[in-house]
């Protein structure tokens, strides 16, 4: 259909725009949107220059080698504009160079069938095809691809195996379609059979990510058992609190009838300097009843009131030192997934430990508009760690995952580690406003 130097620049700069929105579609930009468009520009601009160059003065080079170098250039640029993994970013990347090689393919045989070899009929079945793609990946597609990264980013999920099969796809499609000649010059079964392989590619790709998206729902769903389990567990510790103060309750006030006819009798009798020490006993009896405050912030006294009494229960002991305001920014829902989990947890680590001196340190303190929590225990000497998170093989620790999603979610970060004996867990969270 002929190469012209307006042509090539339109084909050249429509190829690279493709690519470009297409990720992006999909993309989480590392930088504002303001830098990530000026740093696109620029890259549009150079790799268009480059192939125009390239196309001019050697086209049939261009043919054959031009998607693989523009697919290298992409991968390492789009790597580094984006906040996803490389990994993630080069399954995107192969993902689109599919489906935009499959777009050259429709737009030269449209214009070769049906407009008598019209270059810019090609060029403008380019422009429908990928705003139709961009509409579509960015309406119905964006949303539970994000759920599948956002899912198993913070799972330090592997997606080497996927890209690999991904880019052994793509590569098959692009040898066979350029060697030994453009297949779109080849017998009609030739084309055919390129057709078909395309097809079997794209739900490989659908099987693919719509597996991953069941996967994720699945741990999605265990998040949310893990976090009703540990909400009633407290719930259930709450209620058993209440009772136990209704009853002390009863009992103060049958007490205080036996209390009223004392300070009578004391004061029938005159004797004042023993109804002064008898109210002076009577004030230690029941200030000691009184709870003492752990900290401003009601969620966290809550969660460390119960599972410090029911560690104390267990003859483990709890230091703690507490020091955060009453507001965070951090929801009720989240705070029990991150701190009841850790608690929950650290009193299995004591119970398993079979040590004689059981102990939990809790620090939680505020600094430079971050939170920290540190909280160790003692626990069994020997803990494996998979991706730097704890694996015990009793299947106990689950809530780990529910820890990881609910400090992603707040862009923090977590630490589990063994330190001098002692299994320690810290988390890093920013405060809301």
């Amino acid at each position: 259909m002929g190469v012209t130097p307006i042509l090539a620049i339109f084909r050249n700069m429509i190829e690279i725009i493709a690519y470009s929105v297409f990720f992006l579609s999909l993309d989480n930009p590392k930088f504002s949107w303001k830098k990530t468009c000026l740093y696109y520009l620029v890259f549009i601009i150079f790799l268009t220059g480059v192939g125009t160059v390239w196309v001019l003065f050697e086209p049939v080079s261009y043919l054959k080698y031009c998607t693989m170098v523009l697919f290298l250039c992409a991968s390492v640029f789009f790597s580094l504009m984006s906040q996803d993994t490389f990994l993630q970013s080069l399954y995107k990347l192969t993902l689109q160079m599919f489906i935009l090689f499959f777009l050259i393919y429709v737009g030269i045989w449209i214009a070769i069938c049906f407009f008598d070899r019209n270059p810019w009929a090609d060029i403008g079945v380019r422009i429908c095809y990928a705003g139709i793609g961009f509409f579509i990946c960015r309406r119905w597609i964006r949303k539970p691809f994000r759920k599948i990264v956002d899912g198993f980013n913070h799972l330090k999920f592997q997606w080497k195996e996927i890209c690999i099969i991904a880019i052994a796809g793509n590569f098959l499609i692009l040898f066979y379609a350029t060697r030994p000649t453009h297949i779109i010059v080849r017998s009609y079964a030739e084309q055919m059979m390129f057709l078909g392989t395309c097809a079997l590619l794209l739900v490989t790709h659908i099987v693919m990510l719509h597996t991953l998206y069941l996967m994720q729902k699945e741990m999605g769903d265990k998040q949310e058992m893990e976090l009703t389990a540990i909400s009633n567990e407290m719930l259930k510790r709450e209620l058993e609190l209440m009772q136990e103060h209704v009853e002390e309750a009863n009992r103060i006030r049958h007490d205080v009838r036996h209390h009223d006819l004392m300070v009578a009798e004391y004061i029938q009798r005159g004797e004042t300097h023993v109804l002064l020490e008898y109210l002076k006993q009577h004030e230690q009896e029941y200030s000691d009843l009184c709870p003492v405050k752990i900290c401003e912030n009601l969620v966290v006294d809550h969660i460390l009131r119960i599972y410090i009494r029911k560690a104390e229960q267990k003859g483990i002991q709890v230091f703690s030192d507490i020091k955060i305001q009453k507001e965070t920014g951090i929801r009720e829902t989240d705070f029990i997934a991150i701190l009841g989990n850790i608690m929950e947890n650290a009193l299995h680590g004591c119970e398993e430990s079979g040590s004689n001196n059981q102990q939990i340190e809790v620090q939680i303190w505020q600094k430079a508009g971050k939170l920290v929590i540190q909280v160790k225990n003692t626990c069994f000497s020997q803990i494996n760690f998979e991706n730097g998170l704890p694996v015990r093989k009793n299947g106990r620790g689950l809530g780990v995952l529910s820890i990881v999603h609910s400090v992603r979610k707040y862009l923090g970060d977590v630490d589990f580690q063994m330190e001098q004996g002692m299994f320690v867990v810290r988390v890093l969270l920013p405060i809301l406003k």
